[in-house]
């Protein structure tokens, strides 16, 4: 049967599918009462943030960074931890470094026989069973077991795009106890946030939920060498760039195609094989060493209900947060930029990465109007005919009090050549500068509009229920779109004792874990112990399983 296409809306899935969550392989390890792998000696003398092994010991015993070890010595025998940050070779060895410094050096040298010993007890070395990987493995098809039967989550889980009916209450405010239009439930309820809010209003949709943009190909026969730039409002710019590469878009076959893929590159779409397309300048996820992506700060879809070619890009941050990112392509004929909010200045002239604004301009003549910043946002894209620079900062075009002349034009620092040489072509007096900003359409714009109880829209996020107050849909059947992450924000210890146990029954179960799993006359033998979690599995599951009641 061949892979099935099927362009539009993606499935309800966790947030990041790969992401281990409800337990770990060392609380696995520590049920089993297996314990940590032996310890080798250092291959050459310490060095203040690192330890040497050899070849074959990295190979066997394997290390990974975030494995903690136990490094002592004849001249330290209490040891000390240290958490593998990177991991390098030179001629020494095999190069384990960490942050903290040993202290002193010295006495983790290789003639005090120093020993390093990971803590962890499963690992993908090759003197154990059971690697981690598979650990790893079976933890996350227990993670959606435990989903599945209980019909709720304990992690984040994405949900793409879900049609719901709008309920009202007539005579609308006029009765007792109801200070908003109407409701909606969700289908899931523990609600983190609400992505996407859009209201059916007869020929399109609108978006109160988020800040958005659409692209539409006109072209897509045309679009070879171009790019889309997305700025997620701090100064840094994603590049998606048309191509084969898996950190690209294909523009090969018609405009749906062309729309699915680009889709799929700013998601990271596993099916197709996307890779992450990170920010430059790159910046951290909170509480996390890995780089924000572009599929972290922006939400896409292609060929949706929205039209055969359109893709629907939307931000991540809430409501008014996203009206902070901007977009820009090098293609403004065959790509078109709708739904956004675009504002337009003039230039006057460039000193190195700063552009200063001068007049408008109308019909190519200079007018007594000045240009100003207003409306761009703070940080992000400009747009210069098919060329495009980032900036990172602007000031105001300052008025006198008195008399309204200019004392000062607004400018963009710290700007920076994308595609072309924009700043060169600023340098001209009266160049047009635009920005393509996303947008969110609240009651009466950003300016009025908001989320709050008394406002557009508001969220009983422990229920799942959305109450609507100035903003609401047409009343039609499935009149409202949402798309919005559920789940559970704290990890139950039963959740975790549930999925720790249901792994070490498959590790019990298995051919290889003879030689790791403790078992004599004294034990519990290896078949009791299954029976018995099998049984504190079936005891605790049944309290966590949601039961949907319909009236």
């Amino acid at each position: 049967m061949p892979q099935v296409f099927s362009p539009g809306e993606a499935e309800t899935r966790p947030l990041d599918p790969d992401a281990i969550i409800y337990t770990t392989a060392q609380k696995i390890a520590d049920l089993l009462e297996i314990g940590p792998q032996e310890a080798v000696l250092v291959n050459a003398n310490s060095i203040a943030n690192s330890v040497y092994v050899t070849g074959a010991d990295y190979r066997n015993i394997g290390f990974t960074v975030g494995d903690t070890l136990l490094i002592y010595s004849d001249a330290d025998p209490l040891g000390v931890d240290r958490v593998i940050t990177s991991i390098g070779t030179d001629t020494a060895g095999v190069k384990l470094s960490f942050t903290d410094a040993l202290n002193p050096v010295s006495h983790y040298e290789a003639a005090d026989n120093t020993y390093i010993q990971n803590q962890a007890s499963f690992t993908n070395g090759r003197t154990r069973g059971v690697k981690r990987s598979k650990v790893e493995e079976l933890i996350k098809r227990a993670q959606d077991r435990i989903d599945n039967k209980t019909h709720n989550s304990w992690r984040p889980n994405l949900v793409s795009a879900e049609y719901i009916n709008f309920d009202t209450y007539k005579p609308y405010r006029r009765r007792y106890y109801t200070d908003y239009v109407g409701t909606s439930p969700l289908l899931f309820r523990n609600i983190q946030q609400i992505l996407r809010l859009e209201l059916w209003q007869g020929d399109d949709y609108r978006e109160i939920g988020a800040a958005e943009a659409r692209l539409k190909i006109a072209n897509y026969a045309g679009l070879s060498g171009d790019s889309i730039y997305l700025s997620p409002g701090n100064g840094s710019v994603g590049t998606l760039s048309v191509g084969t590469n898996t950190t690209q878009w294909r523009s090969d076959f018609d405009m749906i195609t062309t729309a699915q893929n680009l889709a799929d590159l700013i998601n990271k779409e596993d099916r197709v094989g996307k890779t992450a397309i990170d920010f430059s300048p790159t910046f951290l996820l909170e509480g996390s060493t890995s780089n924000v992506a572009v599929h972290n700060e922006f939400l896409a879809t292609a060929n949706s209900d929205y039209g055969s070619g359109i893709v629907k890009i939307s931000s991540m941050r809430s409501t008014q947060s996203g009206e902070t990112c901007s977009i820009a392509t090098t293609d403004t004929t065959n790509i078109e930029i709708t739904q956004t909010a675009s504002t337009s200045t003039y230039s006057a002239s460039v000193s190195s990465t700063t552009v200063t604004l001068g007049y408008i301009y109308e019909d190519g003549q200079a007018t007594a109007e000045p240009s100003h910043t207003t409306g761009f946002a703070e940080k992000g894209l400009l747009q210069v005919g098919n060329e495009v620079l980032s900036y990172t900062g602007k000031t105001a075009t300052e008025l006198h009090p008195d008399t309204g002349a200019v004392t000062a034009f607004g400018t963009f620092t710290g700007c920076v050549n994308l595609n072309g040489t924009p700043l060169s072509t600023l340098n001209t007096t009266g160049t047009k500068i635009t920005q393509h900003r996303l947008s969110v359409d609240l009651q009466g714009g950003s300016a009025s509009g908001d989320r709050g109880r008394l406002r557009d829209w508001w969220l009983d996020s422990e229920m799942g229920i959305i109450y609507f107050n100035n903003s609401y849909p047409f009343f039609e059947w499935n009149a409202i779109k949402t798309s919005y992450i559920y789940g559970e924000r704290y990890l139950e210890k039963a959740i975790e004792d549930i999925c720790t146990k249901m792994v070490a029954i498959e590790l019990l179960m298995s051919d290889d874990r003879s030689v790791l799993i403790p078992e004599g006359t004294q034990n519990v033998d290896l078949a009791s112990k299954i029976n018995l979690y099998r049984q504190d599995i079936d005891r605790m599951l049944p309290r966590y399983v949601e039961v949907v009641a319909f009236e």
